[in-house]
């Protein structure tokens, strides 16, 4: 009897039929395995050339508008990283030692914190006795940087008449000290342009003049001028 073609060859064993099928199937999908490869190595490439994150610097900031006499803890404050240099001098850069200390002024949102608007050694220290700290808004953000701790200012709120002209300026405010000032912030504005929120500066002033101050800035910004020697 004649045999047919193979039947006289051994059978193949189990594991050589599974190394057959795996190099088939590597042929077979040949073309996705080179994409695969070809990805990863341009990945390892654009990491390589990509270029390093810019360096940062971090400050501690206010996470809401806190009130004056607050007693700050971890949910009214928040760390912001910025640029290099765009920390204003006497900063606080983390929380440490600042929960359950109390805000001697209301602030904003956003506002860098520091030592000097806290209770205790600081910008009420700063004050004369007898005088009260009160932040005004100043319409001027380019005079107000030329401004130091220790200036003498008059805050002049602008008048208008009933039809919304605008008047002549009123002194709210005779020799007011100047204990410290704010930088202002860029805010974003229509049309992607950039605004400049106008600046806050701390003064000390007569306790009877506090409340024509703030009643003056609620309308607008104020403007000031250096007060010469009394």
């Amino acid at each position: 009897m004649l045999s047919r073609p193979g039947q006289d060859r051994p059978p193949v064993p189990p594991s050589q039929r599974r190394w057959r099928r795996v190099r088939r199937r590597a042929w077979l999908s040949r073309h996705v395995l080179l994409a695969v490869a070809l990805a990863a190595g341009a990945w390892v490439v654009v990491g390589e050339l990509r270029p390093p994150a810019p360096p940062t610097e971090q400050a501690l900031v206010l996470a809401r508008d806190v009130p004056a006499g607050t007693t700050l803890t971890a949910s009214d404050l928040t760390v912001r990283r910025v640029a290099p240099g765009q920390v204003p001098a006497g900063a606080l850069r983390s929380a440490a030692g600042v929960e359950g200390t109390t805000l001697a002024v209301g602030l904003p949102a956003g506002f860098w914190l520091s030592r000097s608007v806290l209770v205790g050694p600081g910008l009420s220290d700063g004050a004369p006795p007898g005088t009260v700290v009160v932040p005004v808004r100043l319409a001027d953000a380019a005079v107000a940087q030329l401004l130091r701790p220790g200036d003498r200012v008059d805050l002049l709120a602008a008048t208008s008449d009933a039809a919304g002209s605008p008047g002549a300026a009123q002194v709210v405010a005779e020799r007011a000290l100047v204990l410290a000032q704010q930088a202002p912030a860029a805010a974003g504005g229509l049309l992607g342009t950039s605004e400049v929120s106008a600046p806050l500066v701390f003064v000390a002033l007569a306790p009877e003049r506090v409340t024509e101050v703030v009643g003056a800035s609620a309308w607008a910004p104020l403007r000031v001028v250096l007060a010469g020697a009394p």
